[in-house]
């Protein structure tokens, strides 16, 4: 779990497990969290115990849940992998058998049109999953905290270790429901870092909350 975030010229700021708000007055630290959090650049440092880890190995980024969420793009490849690792080994072998019948149809129909095409002739657990194109299922989306919980629950099936960045999410929930979000977050395990461009701190019934005001001084 990161358990510190760094963005200079502060001092560092604790993380914990569950819900995390970092509010910040201006819009230049604002924008550095964001864009530090997207990609690794050094004026923002995640620390997990003695160690420094890079934003693109172990945070998740969200965004602003008003905005379009590709949760496909987000948790997808982790999706792929645990359907791989719940095969049992005859499940395994008759998926690859399915493969490679496909692709001696098709081969076979390419060679009777004397197409100049050829089908790789490895077989790919991956690539047979990825035939079924499996997705993550948004059916149930309605509200802007049914996207959040989405992200949330999603990443709590999947076992994931990365950290959640949302914006804004305090804006768009009531007390009641961050509550609910921060105890869902303890239960899976997880971490969700809330970034928020504000006059004051959010204040939380439950969950760690800092505040950096327009000169720069930190409130937790």
């Amino acid at each position: 779990m990161i358990d510190s975030l760094v963005v200079y010229p502060l001092d560092p700021m604790k993380l914990e497990t569950g819900l995390n708000v970092i509010g910040c007055a201006s819009p230049r630290i604002f924008y550095e969290l964001s864009a530090g959090l997207q990609e690794d650049i050094d004026s923002v440092v995640l620390g997990m115990g003695t160690k420094t880890v890079l934003a693109s190995k172990s945070v998740i980024y969200v965004g602003d849940c008003a905005d379009e969420v590709d949760y496909d793009a987000l948790f997808q490849k982790l999706a792929v992998k645990k359907i791989i690792e719940g095969f049992a080994p005859e499940q395994i072998s008759r998926l690859l058998s399915l493969q490679a019948e496909l692709k001696t149809i098709i081969q076979d129909e390419i060679w009777s049109q004397n197409l100049p095409l050829v089908i790789p002739n490895n077989l790919d657990l991956k690539a047979a999953i990825a035939m079924a194109k499996p997705r993550i299922d948004t059916s149930s989306l309605g509200s802007l905290y049914d996207k959040i919980s989405m992200a949330v629950d999603t990443a709590g099936a999947l076992a994931e270790s990365r950290m959640l960045v949302t914006l804004h999410t305090t804006q768009y929930c009531d007390n009641d429901q961050l509550l609910y979000l921060h105890r869902t977050l303890l239960r899976h395990q997880l971490q969700l870092l809330d970034l928020e461009c504000c006059s004051e701190r959010v204040m939380l019934t439950e969950g760690m909350s800092h505040y950096v005001d327009e000169d720069y001084v930190q409130f937790s």
